[in-house]
C-alpha cells in the first residue's frame, strides 16, 4: 500500500471525503482542520469541515461560522449560496434562506452532484417547509422544464433522473417521483459505483419518505445507515443528524419506526 503524504493537499482532500464516507467523524474532522490549514482560501475544505462537525455533533454553529467567513461575491457556480441556504434550512431559519436567495445573483446553484439546478427551485423549498404548498408548487413548476430537458438531454444520467424525482416528490407527484428515483438506482446502482450508488439510493430514500411510502423509506434508510457512502452536504445525504435536523423528513418524523431509528444509532 502507497503511504500517504500528510503535505499533499489532494491526499488530504481524499483521506478526509474518505473519512467522511465512512462516518469517521473524530478523523474527518482532524483532517478537514488540516486540509484548512494548508488551504485557508478554499471553500472546500472551510465547508466539508462544517458540515462534519455537523454531521458528527448535529450542530450547525462551525458550518454556519465557516461558510459566513467567505467573502461576499465569492460563489462559484453559486455553490457558496447553496451552503449558506442549507445552513440556514438545518437551522430552520426560512427567513434567513429566503433572504440569502434573494440577495444571490445567481441563477443555478451548485448543490447536487448533478450540475447546478434552478435557483427557484430553492425558493419553492423554502415555501414548502413553512407549509405555504401553493407558492411552493408555483416555485417549483418554474423549475420543472429545465429539469426536463436535462433529463431529456442525457437519459443515461442516474444524477439527472434522481434530482427530476426529488422535484416530483415535492410537488406531490407520487408515481412519477417513484418512477425517476428508481430508474437512478438502476442506472448507478451501489454493486457498480459504492459511492454514487449509495447516494441514488438516498435520493430514493428521500422520494419515499416525501410521498408516503414510509415502508420502503424506513428500511431503505436502515440498510443505507449500515455502509459507507450515502453522505453528501446536501438534503439526500444519509446520517443521524441529517435525518433529525432536516425538514425534508418530517412527513415520516413521527413514525416510531423512523424515530426508534435514529433513537439507536450513534453514526
Amino acid at each position: 500500500m502507497a503511504k500517504l503524504d500528510p503535505q499533499n493537499p489532494n491526499t488530504v482532500r481524499e483521506v478526509l471525503f474518505t473519512n467522511t464516507s465512512m462516518r469517521r467523524w473524530p478523523e474527518a474532522a482532524q483532517w478537514g482542520e488540516r486540509m484548512r490549514a494548508m488551504a485557508p482560501a478554499s471553500l472546500v475544505a472551510k465547508i466539508q469541515s462544517g458540515y462534519v462537525d455537523f454531521w458528527w455533533k448535529g450542530d450547525t454553529q462551525l458550518l454556519k461560522s465557516l461558510v459566513d467567513q467567505v467573502p461576499a461575491g465569492v460563489d462559484p457556480d453559486g455553490g457558496v449560496t447553496a451552503s449558506r441556504w442549507d445552513v440556514a434550512m438545518l437551522r430552520r431559519d426560512y427567513a434567513t434562506a429566503k433572504s440569502v436567495l434573494q440577495s444571490s445573483s445567481a441563477n443555478e446553484l451548485s448543490y447536487t452532484n448533478a450540475g447546478t439546478t434552478p435557483k427557484i427551485f430553492f425558493e419553492g423549498c423554502v415555501y414548502l417547509a413553512q407549509a405555504d404548498s401553493v407558492q411552493a408548487q408555483k416555485a417549483f413548476e418554474l423549475a420543472r422544464p429545465e429539469l426536463e430537458a436535462a433529463v431529456k438531454e442525457a437519459p443515461a444520467s442516474a444524477d439527472r433522473h434522481a434530482l427530476l424525482g426529488w422535484l416530483y416528490a415535492f410537488m406531490g407527484r407520487k408515481d412519477d417521483a417513484i418512477r425517476e428515483g428508481q430508474r437512478a438506482v438502476e442506472l448507478k446502482p451501489e454493486s457498480k459505483d459504492a459511492v454514487d450508488g449509495t447516494l441514488m439510493n438516498g435520493y430514493l430514500a428521500l422520494i419515499y419518505a416525501r410521498v408516503g411510502e414510509n415502508d420502503l423509506a424506513i428500511p431503505l434508510i436502515e440498510s443505507l445507515l449500515k455502509i459507507p457512502g450515502p453522505v453528501d452536504s446536501a438534503n439526500y445525504s444519509i446520517t443521524i443528524n441529517d435525518l433529525k435536523y432536516r425538514w425534508e423528513w418530517d412527513p415520516i418524523r413521527n413514525d416510531p419506526r423512523f424515530q426508534e431509528l435514529i433513537a439507536k444509532k450513534k453514526l
